[in-house]
């Protein structure tokens, strides 16, 4: 899983197909973090080659990562028909797991399950991260017949939205083209409306300003300020969706968060 300063981690299995690692902290001095990677990227892409674990174990946790089904390590696992409140029951599974209550931080679509994780389980969110989310289904919407003919046989959708949002998950090496398609079309069927689950607790969120697929984030944490609870917005200057992960400052905004 990458050079790191502490030992490989424990991996796991759960119902929903989540590969789980874990990087237990040898004196932890606070509540885990739990990490949920993006659309057609996995815990290796997201978090270890950008260099977020030796940051995070810093601030005395223990790190958790999952690998979403068909994805990572968890390829092989077809999520066809799988639904959000099933994932959602799974990851809580693994805050139970890992001692109740977690530190949340999720990029990408996984700001998306850990804005609705939070929400709906709030007593196993100690806070919140949410690194360049999406703020509507829009990015979610695909033409289903076109983006599994691309991932099965490589032919290019014809719908723009498609052709846009799913032919970025060829860009990483490894990845099952069409488990990776059927993710994306299983969660695309339920619906994201993040004014609608808001979730009640401190809450920090993180885009890069030339980030077109968090374009307007900031909107996420005046949502939860109305809820009555603290919310930061952390713009990333001159980052974009991809590159904002490796990003010191990025990192630096979510250290001082969880030090606080």
């Amino acid at each position: 899983m990458g050079s790191l300063s502490f030992p490989a981690p424990q991996t796991h299995r759960t119902a929903a197909g989540l590969t789980v690692h874990t990087w237990p902290h040898a004196q932890p001095s606070a509540e885990p973090v739990l990490l949920v990677h993006g659309f057609a990227s996995s815990t290796l892409y997201n978090w270890v080659k950008t260099g977020w674990l030796d940051p995070l174990a810093a601030t005395g946790r223990t790190v958790v990562s999952v690998d979403l089904p068909g994805h990572g390590e968890s390829r092989e696992i077809n999520p066809a028909g799988l639904q959000t409140h099933q994932l959602l029951a799974d990851l809580h599974q693994v805050t139970q797991t890992a001692g109740g209550r977690v530190h949340l931080h999720g990029y990408s679509l996984g700001a998306r399950l850990c804005w609705q994780f939070a929400h709906r389980y709030p007593e196993a969110a100690a806070s919140l991260v949410l690194g360049g989310p999406p703020v509507s289904d829009e990015v979610y919407q695909i033409d289903a017949d076109q983006a599994r003919a691309w991932a099965a046989e490589g032919v290019q959708p014809a719908d723009e939205a498609t052709a846009r949002f799913i032919t970025v998950a060829a860009a990483l090496p490894g990845q099952h083209l069409p488990h990776v398609v059927e993710l994306r079309i299983a969660l695309g069927a339920d619906r994201y409306d993040p004014a609608a689950e808001v979730p009640e607790v401190r809450t920090l969120v993180v885009a890069g300003t030339e980030d077109s697929i968090a374009e307007g984030a900031e909107q996420l944490t005046d949502l939860v300020r109305d809820a009555g609870h603290e919310a930061r917005f952390v713009p990333i200057p001159g980052r974009n969706h991809v590159n904002a992960l490796t990003a010191r400052a990025y990192k630096q905004a979510v250290t001082e968060f969880l030090g606080r």
